[in-house]
């Protein structure tokens, strides 16, 4: 589905692997004062907060995995979704949508914003999986933080207590997503310590501005 972008609105991705430090980016831009969407953050509270969404998987899955308070029993859902991989597409399906629904919803309001003021309003999404997610098509640019991978292990390792050898597996799951953004033009950021992770955004931030 191609989605439209805002006319008003300068959409930017900011997407990596696990350990790239995606996150990084994002809280340090944060701190400059952008509005940096984060899918993951943002997907939990949609699916916590989406009754229909809810009335599916417990009609699916079982009742079991809503909890008397209505939110979402994970653990128990996880169970399902990882066993079988067609209601794992299911639900991926479903997130999906919500969420890409409710960053066009966020992309009105800022857009709406922004009709009176003189500097380009800028939005940035962050997804590990902008292509997956069906978010690419809504950016105007892609912003892809890049790591060699012994650093990225390293990283989750200590931030996650993951062993080397998950975080492996994660990394290569991950491999497919940014081979292709299309006609999306993309900006690499290299956060492996040889360059100031901070000039670079600084340096990309007065080109756009």
């Amino acid at each position: 589905m191609k989605i439209e972008r805002e006319n008003e609105l300068r959409v930017i991705g900011i997407t990596g692997g696990i350990g790239s430090g995606k996150s990084v980016v994002s809280r340090i831009l944060r701190c400059q004062g952008f509005e940096v969407y984060d899918c993951d953050s943002e997907a939990r509270v949609i699916m916590d907060h989406s009754e229909p969404l809810k009335r599916d998987i417990a009609a699916l899955f079982g009742k079991e995995c809503i909890r008397p308070d209505g939110s979402i029993n994970r653990p128990v859902v996880g169970r399902h979704v990882f066993s079988d991989e067609s209601k794992r597409r299911w639900l991926n399906s479903k997130v999906h949508e919500l969420v890409r629904n409710h960053i066009a919803s966020r992309l009105k309001v800022a857009s709406r914003q922004i009709q009176n003021q003189d500097a380009p309003g800028i939005f940035f999404v962050e997804s590990a999986i902008l292509n997956t997610g069906g978010i690419t098509p809504m950016c105007s640019e892609v912003w892809h933080v890049e790591s060699p991978v012994d650093v990225r292990s390293r990283r989750v390792v200590l931030r996650d207590g993951m062993s080397f050898a998950d975080v492996k597996v994660r990394i290569e799951a991950q491999l497919a997503e940014y081979d292709d953004f299309g006609d999306i033009p993309t900006v690499r950021i290299i956060n492996d310590g040889s360059e100031s992770l901070l000039f670079q955004i600084e340096t990309l931030i007065k080109s756009i501005c």
